[in-house]
């Protein structure tokens, strides 16, 4: 019942720079914190000690007169803005559109469908072209995050080629050619995707040649040739019709012994958990969320044979499928 409150605590204090000013100035306490986030000292009393009840901050040693708070070991690795692996801009994104679209869950699961036109007056679509930096940033601070579990599951040495279809801003690319140094990458996504990668490239990768980006739709247009292709996040999204036409044309144009690389949360056969996969899909998304037996079955049916399934213990597992 109380899984609500210490969400929207995360994202208050993300959203009022708490871990980032704690990054900054560790030991600060209630009275300081407020003046720098501009709040009341009661509220902000509340809230960090709440996220300390939620291992977030970590109490140092008391003053004479105070409590003085610093970032927890995991608020540090994860929650900072510049963070190595931050999931700042994904908590962002999700106070700012999840929460809303599960204000009216009961709405979804009377539909059947999302609810962005009831929490935003848009279609998701149109949604996605408003917000769509905001998107990108999210996505990034997930592939961030995942990016290398995803890479580094299997042994891709025999590899040359890859092309990570819907790869958005090339995180996990650059992971793959870091994993893999005989291999080469193309990020293919949308023309309003690709035409914003440089906003999220590391300078120190500036240089890496090896990652490419290609504008396209992978429903309309040609897929670029490659040994491996790459779907991270991708199938749970879209309705059946559309993961059929895509899975057809990735392998017209696989060779045997192409490999796909599929990473997604994996539910359990009997679908009783992983408790973030079902969850995720009261979002109500035109496609749905399934267990790695259900993937095996669908790729299979075009082709393809399962060669190795990985639980990562991360937000991303990964399975590796050979054309056959």
């Amino acid at each position: 019942m109380d899984g609500f409150r210490a969400s929207k605590a995360l994202f208050t204090a993300s959203k009022m720079g708490v871990f980032d000013l704690l990054q900054k100035s560790p030991g600060l306490d209630a009275e300081q914190v407020a003046a720098e986030i501009k709040a009341s000292v009661k509220g902000t009393q509340c809230l960090l000690e709440a996220l300390v009840s939620l291992g977030l901050l970590t109490p140092s040693d008391q003053c004479e007169f105070a409590v003085l708070y610093k970032n927890s070991t995991l608020a540090a690795q994860f929650l900072g803005s510049d963070s190595p692996f931050s999931l700042h801009s994904y908590i962002l994104h999700t106070d700012n559109v999840v929460w809303p679209l599960f204000s009216h869950l009961e709405n979804a699961v009377r539909d059947g469908t999302n609810q962005h036109e009831q929490a935003f007056g848009k279609k998701a679509q149109d949604l996605f072209q408003a917000l769509k930096l905001r998107f990108m940033n999210a996505m990034h601070s997930i592939a961030k995050v995942t990016g290398k579990a995803v890479a580094t599951a299997f042994d891709l040495s025999t590899y040359k080629t890859a092309c990570d279809l819907g790869g958005c801003t090339g995180a996990i690319a650059h992971e793959l050619t870091k994993a893999n140094p005989q291999m080469s990458v193309t990020v293919f996504d949308l023309p309003a995707v690709i035409e914003m990668r440089d906003r999220f490239q590391p300078q120190h990768l500036d240089k890496d040649h090896r990652v490419s980006f290609m504008a396209g739709d992978f429903f309309k247009d040609d897929l670029p040739k490659a040994d491996l292709y790459v779907l991270a996040r991708i199938l749970h999204d879209w309705a059946d019709d559309k993961v059929e036409i895509l899975l057809s044309k990735i392998a017209e144009v696989c060779k045997p012994g192409c490999g796909v690389l599929l990473s997604e949360i994996f539910l359990n056969e009997d679908r009783t958990g992983p408790s973030r996969g079902l969850l995720q899909a009261l979002s109500m998304s035109p496609g749905r969320q399934r267990s790695a037996q259900e993937y095996s079955a669908l790729l299979e049916r075009h082709g393809f044979t399962t060669k190795h399934i990985k639980y990562t213990d991360n937000l991303l597992d990964a399975m590796l499928f050979l054309k056959v």
